[in-house]
């Protein structure tokens, strides 16, 4: 067998490490001022917006009605009036430039199509929003094309800096000029005010007609203050489900130890969080749940060696079986981690919002869950037997200094390493008295 690794004997430092740790997260957390709450979590307006400028007007000055609808491969125009209905479509396959665009699209009958900016540009860069299918009248609808200057997030934070200091994030590539913007609404009344002030500030700095709402959602204060308590239940269910099961399969001490490293994961994890004011939101949940499952499986394949262990080395010290296990499952444990760390951050080099964040949530997690599984879940479970060793040694009445179980590092099924305390000498004799008169 090769070198085993002595991790209990360091147990005490990795206990205070891991103290610290949770304090200097709660310390970081509270100089924020607390959590960064998200949308989900507080009542606000969420909405998907894009700056990008006007490509050209569409008018209509006949009779009926025209619509104008716009998907990933083309645009096509309908139009109602007495005769019937007519269809227009233009793939930007076959109309690739604006100006060929444009064109084709002022042939139809009383229809006004205007070009803004550069014919040159091209079709397929056109994009659309909520607002679509538009209803095209004699009062021009503006159609948008995405810019060839990213707007900066510096600039569209300056913009909306009046609603106070909204959230804003980056979506997809700088180029699409594409933002997510937060704004916080306790009272739950200021809804279609926000949504209003949002496209005036922006086109007050960027241009009129140059906002395209891509998506909006509004969380009202009751359905923020339910999401965020079932958010809290569902965590404090599922490590209580996780404890039966470990107990169930193990015993309660490897229970307890498995619950007390996923509590310290979790609280590492949130005081990360806290610290670095990263936004709490569903993700946030999603990717510390993630991590617990993670977390679980790395201690349970440390304990079922444990387990076998105990019947392998049956008679050995229960500090040398936690050590052999962990020290025989650790290239396992060093590889799984590796490989699912390369994977994660790929998703934090290459994504971006939300997914971004999710990423270096799970980056975090991933090393704190590997530490925990060998620093804290077994040395944990190491101090349970222990204590038990000293509790059942008292109920049998038997004497057993710290310093023997220190030595020892009795496990509780290792009954044979408690010796029975010396008679003391006077009743020593009168054993062999009473041996006597029975002969």
């Amino acid at each position: 067998m090769n070198r085993i690794i002595k991790f209990t004997k360091i147990r005490y430092i990795m206990f205070i490490v891991s103290i610290l740790l949770i304090i200097g997260g709660i310390a970081g957390t509270v100089a924020k001022g607390g959590f960064n709450l998200g949308i989900d979590f507080q009542a606000g307006l969420n909405q998907r917006v894009q700056v990008a400028p006007v490509a050209f007007t569409v008018s209509y000055n006949g009779t009926g009605d025209v619509a104008l609808d716009m998907s990933g491969a083309g645009l096509s125009l309908e139009l109602r009036n007495d005769e019937g209905v007519n269809t227009y479509t233009y793939s930007f396959d076959e109309y690739s430039t604006l100006a060929d665009l444009v064109k084709e699209m002022s042939g139809i009958k009383d229809l006004v199509v205007i070009p803004v900016s550069s014919g040159s540009g091209k079709s397929s860069d056109l994009t659309s929003g909520l607002s679509y299918p538009l209803e095209i009248g004699s009062e021009p609808s503006y159609v948008n094309i995405i810019g060839k200057n990213s707007v900066s997030i510096e600039d569209v934070r300056k913009s909306l800096a009046p609603l106070g200091n909204p959230l804003v994030q980056v979506v997809g590539k700088e180029a699409l000029s594409e933002f997510i913007v937060r704004v916080s609404d306790p009272d739950g009344t200021m809804k279609e005010q926000l949504e209003g002030d949002i496209t005036t500030l922006l086109e007050k700095t960027f241009g009129t007609n140059t906002v395209v709402i891509k998506q909006s959602d509004y969380v009202g204060p009751r359905f923020s203050n339910n999401l965020a308590s079932q958010s809290v239940s569902l965590t404090l269910v599922a490590l209580f489900l996780i404890l039966l099961y470990i107990w169930f399969r193990f015993k309660l001490g490897f229970a307890i130890s498995a619950i007390t490293a996923l509590g310290h994961d979790v609280l590492i994890m949130l005081g990360f969080i806290g610290a670095t004011g990263m936004e709490v939101s569903t993700t946030t949940i999603a990717a510390v749940l993630t991590i617990i499952g993670y977390s679980l499986n790395d201690t349970i394949v440390v304990f079922d060696r444990i387990r076998e262990n105990q019947v392998l080395l049956k008679g050995d010290r229960f500090d040398n079986i936690i050590n052999t296990s962990i020290t025989q499952s650790l290239s396992r444990t060093i590889i799984t981690s590796l490989t699912t760390l390369l994977a994660v951050t790929a998703l934090y080099v290459f994504g971006t919002g939300s997914i971004q964040d999710f990423a270096l949530n799970l980056i975090v997690g991933i090393i704190v869950g590997t530490y925990s599984s060998i620093f804290i879940a077994s040395p944990v479970l190491l101090s349970w037997n222990n204590f038990g060793a000293r509790r059942k040694a008292k109920k049998k009445g038997v004497s057993i200094s710290p310093q023997s179980v220190k030595d020892a590092e009795i496990g509780i099924e290792d009954s044979s390493v408690i010796k029975e305390a010396a008679i003391p000498e006077a009743e020593r004799k009168l054993r062999g008295k009473r041996k006597k008169k029975k002969q």
